[in-house]
């Protein structure tokens, strides 16, 4: 995988250590705006990136794969330049700001035959897939929780009048996009999309800065918790008439969990490692091109879709309006 990055932010700076050393990665490219310039050929010399520019269409020509990171409201017109140019695409979650945006990325990328990715982590993580292993001993599952609620640095400014694009409307934020993304993809990965969703949100300025969302299975009920303007410890429950599984880290860390039977018998299970969170998925991804692995990546693709209809109904429910609902 020839990578490209577009963009420098907090989430390009945690990754880019681990890719810039990756087996299965070759960083060949970064772009960066004018004003994050010095800040990206910084970090290029600093990994070793070959080619800094903030000339997209430059950064298109030197790769095969794009990774878009960044803004929420970007993702669609990034994402969508790069198929056209024949681009494989890796997108920061959401993978687009609506469902109709997501669909229509998702018709490019199938019609060209190319790959699309929405970079969730959870989704990748060993500790989820034995999630999904376990499920069954917990017998028929009735109630699950999420609570994923982080007090955010900009609120603060945000409350002073300063908005921020994570919690600015016009640039598709607020926690249901930020936060709560993970637990509807934690969810929607192990039991596919919901019925029906509703979302109670606290919100402020049009923006939702925490709520409540209702997930329902017919068979069970799911509660996701998103909060930037206060905090919780992290907390997924998955119980069932046998048990329940009890993970005390947020969906994006996806880290260990017990599996507590109703006999009283506990399991303790920690299968991630001491690697990057972003490891799993990446050499997911590049196991999925190199191999011409187009069924691995619709079935990704579905889910990112049924997440992004969760997101769009959810978010509507609360009356929040992005600039793509005009």
């Amino acid at each position: 995988m020839k990578l490209g990055i577009v963009g420098s932010g907090k989430i390009v700076q945690e990754f880019l250590p681990w890719l810039a050393q990756s087996p299965v990665v070759e960083v060949a490219a970064l772009c960066s705006t004018q004003r994050s310039a010095a800040q990206a050929k910084a970090l290029c010399e600093q990994y070793g990136v070959p080619l800094h520019t903030t000339d997209y269409e430059e950064l298109l020509k030197a790769v095969d794969t794009v990774y878009v990171a960044l803004p929420n409201l970007l993702h669609t017109a990034y994402t969508r330049a790069a198929l056209e140019a024949g681009r494989n695409v890796i997108v920061e979650k959401p993978l687009a700001p609506c469902a109709a945006e997501a669909v229509q990325l998702a018709d490019l990328a199938r019609k060209k035959g190319l790959f699309l990715f929405e970079a969730v982590t959870t989704l990748y993580m060993e500790n989820y897939h034995k999630l999904r292993q376990l499920l069954p001993r917990v017998g028929p599952v009735k109630l699950v929780q999420c609570n994923f609620s982080q007090y955010s640095s900009r609120y603060d400014a945000f409350c002073a009048g300063q908005v921020a694009p994570v919690f600015d409307p016009n640039q598709a934020g607020g926690a249901l996009m930020d936060l709560a993304v993970y637990n509807i993809s934690y969810l929607v990965g192990l039991f596919g999309e919901p019925q029906q969703v509703h979302y109670t949100a606290n919100v402020e300025r049009g923006i939702d800065t925490s709520g409540i969302l209702t997930m329902d299975y017919r068979s069970f009920k799911a509660v996701s918790i998103a909060a930037k303007d206060c905090a919780a410890p992290p907390r997924y429950v998955i119980q069932g008439t046998r048990g329940y599984l009890l993970q005390k880290s947020t969906a994006n860390f996806c880290g260990p969990f017990t599996l507590h039977l109703n006999d009283g018998k506990e399991e303790h299970f920690s299968l991630n490692g001491k690697r990057p969170r972003c490891a799993a998925e990446f050499e997911a991804f590049a196991r999925a091109i190199d191999a011409g692995d187009q069924e691995m990546c619709s079935g990704m693709l579905d889910t990112s879709l049924a997440v992004s209809r969760v997101l769009t109904v959810a978010r509507k429910d609360a009356g929040i309006r992005f600039p793509c609902d005009r």
